[in-house]
């Protein structure tokens, strides 16, 4: 069998062994709790009108698309969680960074990712600009969502691709809790050359292709017309934007950001995917070069599984919410307490952030079954 199929298999194995170590301890002296269940994000609107739950944790744009829908009310911002925390990332395939010229387009891809963000920064400072309403339609487009949505949503959202201590500490902290929850162990850390956490995130995080990208200079020419990057990414998911902002020719007019730094990017097979966790199991059976995606499943996957990726950039910070109910009466996070919160999924960096919120609280967290 080939030793990707081995390790896609390996993954979804690791995953539900994880899922139940978690929920073992999570239930464990769970007096005072709180009920969780995982739903895709793009279900979890629905879930709510129904009263299948009373609230959810997201990312944008599912957190606006209650709030202006009027079906749910913020409950707190996930700036209020944990502020300033890192989100979504951008992950190099190893494969792809050792490959014949690997490395000079991933800087080129930053390069290009770099622009878009600082354009995208610029637009959201101008909201009277013309580069804001740009900023809007393209994340309209990108999104399938209304201009109010959009609107809404962007008003909480941090775009940036430097990975400072702040960043580095996050992840240090977010592999801990998996440890913690027996979602990974010190032997998995041990088994993959890292003699601790922060060792593994230092490792694991490589500031040089950032670095090297400050330097690129525009190309006249692709440098890869017949073998593209192949790019994963989330489903409409605006901590993503950038990747669509550098993809998209109305910037410009007459090319894309990547095409001015030499690039050929194209999608991947099957992108955009619904999670992180799927960008990393694409990356596994060597499908995907460049992905964007959330910093904990990046961490999980590569430390359980062994997914042999290396993430080069942030791509956001903070940006999701967790919404209630409009009619529950729940005002605070102790009155959630025997009610039932859908996040998507242990592994995402939503299900942390409740876990974190919950901690301070004084407060449990426990599958519903």
């Amino acid at each position: 069998m080939d030793r990707r199929v081995i390790i896609a298999i390996t993954i979804a194995a690791i995953v539900v062994i994880g899922i139940v170590g978690a929920t073992l301890l999570l239930s464990k002296n769970a007096s005072g709790s709180v009920y969780y269940i995982t739903l895709a994000p793009s279900n979890m609107n629905a879930a709510l009108v129904s009263g299948q739950i009373d609230a959810y944790i997201a990312w944008e744009p599912y957190v606006s698309d209650s709030v202006v829908g009027g079906a749910g009310e913020i409950l707190l911002l996930s700036e209020d969680m944990m502020p300033n925390h890192p989100c979504c990332i951008i992950a190099v395939s190893n494969d792809f960074l050792g490959s014949t010229d690997g490395i000079g387009l991933s800087e080129r891809f930053l390069k290009a990712h770099m622009d878009a963000t600082d354009w995208m920064v610029d637009a959201l400072q101008d909201p009277e600009g013309e580069n804001y309403t740009l900023l809007v339609t393209l994340a309209m487009d990108f999104t399938l969502r209304s201009e109010s949505v959009v609107k809404a949503a962007l008003d909480h959202m941090i775009y940036g691709y430097a990975m400072g201590t702040t960043f580095t500490s996050a992840l240090e902290e977010f592999t801990q809790m998996y440890i913690d929850t027996n979602m990974t162990t010190d032997a998995a850390l041990e088994e993959q050359g890292y003699s601790s956490v922060s060792d593994f995130v230092n490792e694991y995080v490589d500031q040089s292709l950032l670095e090297g990208a400050a330097d690129i200079e525009p190309s006249s020419t692709i440098l890869n017309p017949d073998s593209p990057i192949r790019l994963g990414f989330l489903n409409g998911d605006l901590h993503q934007l950038a990747q669509f902002v550098a993809k998209d020719m109305r910037i410009m007019g007459d090319q894309t950001m990547f095409e001015m730094y030499g690039v050929n990017v194209v999608n991947a097979i099957g992108a955009p995917f619904a999670n992180g966790g799927a960008v990393m199991t694409q990356f596994a059976a060597g499908n995907v070069d460049i992905g964007y995606l959330g910093a904990p499943p990046a961490l999980l996957q590569h430390l359980n599984a062994g997914v042999d990726v290396t993430i080069i950039s942030q791509a956001n910070s903070e940006g999701s919410g967790l919404v209630v109910r409009a009619d529950s009466g729940i005002t605070t996070v102790a009155d959630l307490v025997n009610k039932t919160v859908a996040t998507p999924g242990e592994s995402s960096i939503q299900f942390l952030l409740l876990k974190i919120t919950l901690q301070k609280a004084g407060l449990g967290l426990a599958l519903k079954t």
